[in-house]
């Protein structure tokens, strides 16, 4: 049995201050508020809810029978698979603060992926990281299900201000063991019988809760999120189940037709058929019947079976109303519906799906990754402030589309041709890639742009013979045009024009004070730009 409000209120821990006590109290009430709800849509999720009968239609032996259906789990694994982890980007760097080790040993793009599936099933789901013990990672990243956790949560510093993970239940079902990470300190509280309950202390040098909320769908409202199994998800997985269940019935009626037999005397069945009697007779092959009193001979009729064409329009009404709640196409829950003959069509009734994981990605759950590895990079190293180019870190998530490899080639192909172009002109790139992908994108041209540098000022000062400025003896025009295009090379790579044309032997050449859009002007020379 769970606990009770009175379990909670008359909690008491030893070795906590009654700031802290308090903090605890409320984790716990939040997470006994909202763990029926919680179980609830597991149930869903594992198939394990109970039918759900309107007591008008169905016979006593249909209503003991257990019916499930899965589309609850699908309306959450369909869009989890759409958001899998691909791994950490930083521009510049191969392996960003060194957390390859840290992510590979913590098998983090499964243990994120089972994370994001149980916030999609309860709202929220809990990461949280800590020291590693000896013999593990150096430091640990957990997922908690909405079951086993909760949190609060500061809206001035979006996330998490405290969170509690329970640990271990005893036979009862009540926690016996709990951790809560607070600011300050991490507290390991646990219950034994005859001495009560207990905290062990742990210093937090972070100065931040050591735990990031994963959600789905955040709102103002509702920064923790909202489950995908919404009240509509749910009930109309019950009306499915309802419907297949009278479908179910209905077969039943297929398989012994029923017969209406006239003009039979009474005393040839003793009075009366019983029900074992009713039912050979439906099976046998061979019928003898004598003529009834008046001389008529019996006439044997079948009546005409009801059709199912009621119950599956009906369940394909459902499943319509289902996939506008969820965004799953009809055809994804088992119903043949206006089935897709090419790619594009399938892609059309996958659009709603589509925009939803991709709003998840990069909304939500990229925030989510750079959080978490800001964090492990701070308990790591036991930081008390977070990295300076932690802000930059991005999350690579893999395609949702699920794009053939030839579709994802061609594309390449095409970008390749003009990419030195396309490279000059942010506008351009983002209107093709992702804000982090451009920054990527602009470093690599930036270093390429840097040895091309280094190759010309090295051609330029080595001896050759027969040659003046540049190998080959060309003559003065193309030597000039020469020389310009390395010094465009060079300010766009950030060099500073002045040294450039200086090394170049174009001393003398006036600058306007113009920067490429690949760079950023200090913003103190903006306002004079106009003025040179």
């Amino acid at each position: 049995m769970a606990w009770s409000n009175e379990d909670i209120t008359s909690l008491r821990i030893a070795n906590v201050s009654d700031d802290e006590r308090a903090t605890v109290l409320e984790l716990l009430a939040k997470w006994n508020d909202r763990l029926s709800r919680n179980v609830k849509r597991s149930l869903y999720y594992d198939t394990e809810q109970a039918f759900k009968d309107l007591g008008i239609a169905l016979p006593p032996q249909l209503r003991r029978a257990k019916f499930v259906l899965g589309w609850a789990t699908q309306a959450v694994r369909k869009p989890a698979l759409r958001s899998q982890f691909d791994g950490l980007r930083l521009p510049g760097s191969d392996d960003p603060f060194e957390l390859g080790e840290v992510l590979a040993r913590n098998n983090f793009s499964l243990e994120f992926g089972q994370s994001v599936v149980s916030a999609y099933t309860h709202g929220v789901s809990l990461v949280t990281v800590a020291k590693g013990a000896a013999g593990e990672a150096p430091v640990q990243i957990q997922a908690h299900s909405a079951e086993s956790s909760s949190a609060l949560w500061d809206r001035r510093m979006r996330r998490v201000s405290a969170a509690m993970t329970i640990s271990e239940v005893g036979k009862d079902e009540k926690p016996v063991e709990f951790i809560v990470y607070l600011p300050h300190v991490v507290l390991s509280c646990v219950f034994t019988p005859g001495s009560g309950w207990v905290a062990e202390r742990y210093a937090n040098p972070s100065g931040r809760a050591q735990a990031v909320a994963v959600p789905n769908d955040p709102q103002t409202r509702r920064p923790f999120g909202r489950s995908r199994l919404t009240n509509a998800v749910m009930g109309l997985n019950d009306m499915a189940v309802r419907a297949y269940v009278r479908m179910e019935g209905n077969a039943e009626f297929y398989s012994s037709p029923q017969i209406a037999l006239l003009g039979v005397d009474e005393e040839a069945f003793g009075g009366e058929i019983p029900e074992s009697q009713k039912f050979k007779l439906a099976q046998d092959r061979f019928l003898a019947l004598t003529k009834d009193q008046d001389g008529d001979k019996p006439v044997l009729q079948q009546l005409q079976q009801a059709t199912m064409t009621p119950h599956s329009d009906m369940l394909r009404t459902v499943a319509a109303a289902f996939s506008g709640e969820t965004g799953i196409p009809p055809s994804s829950l088992g119903i043949i519906h206006d089935q897709p003959a090419s790619a594009e069509a399938i892609r059309a009734a996958e659009h709603d799906m589509l925009i939803d994981a991709t709003y998840q990605n990069k909304m939500v759950l990229t925030p989510a990754v750079r959080d978490i590895a800001t964090l492990a990079v701070m308990v790591r190293d036991d930081l008390t402030e977070p990295p300076e180019e932690a802000w930059r870190l991005s999350a690579r998530f893999a395609d949702p589309e699920f794009r053939s490899m030839s579709a994802q080639a061609d594309g390449v192909q095409k970008l390749a041709t003009d990419m030195d172009k396309i490279v000059e002109y942010p506008v351009l790139l983002e209107s093709v890639f992702d804000e982090a992908q451009v920054e990527r994108i602009q470093e690599d041209q930036r270093a390429a742009n840097g040895r091309m540098v280094a190759q010309l000022l090295a051609a330029r000062d080595a001896p050759a013979d027969g040659a003046v400025g540049v190998p080959g003896g060309v003559d003065e025009a193309q030597e000039l045009k020469a020389k310009f295009d390395a010094l465009g090379v060079a300010v766009r790579a950030g060099v500073d024009p002045d040294d450039a044309a200086s090394r170049l032997g174009l001393e003398g050449v006036k600058f306007t004070g113009a920067v490429p859009v690949s760079l950023r002007m200090p913003e103190s020379e903006v306002g004079t730009l106009e003025d040179r």
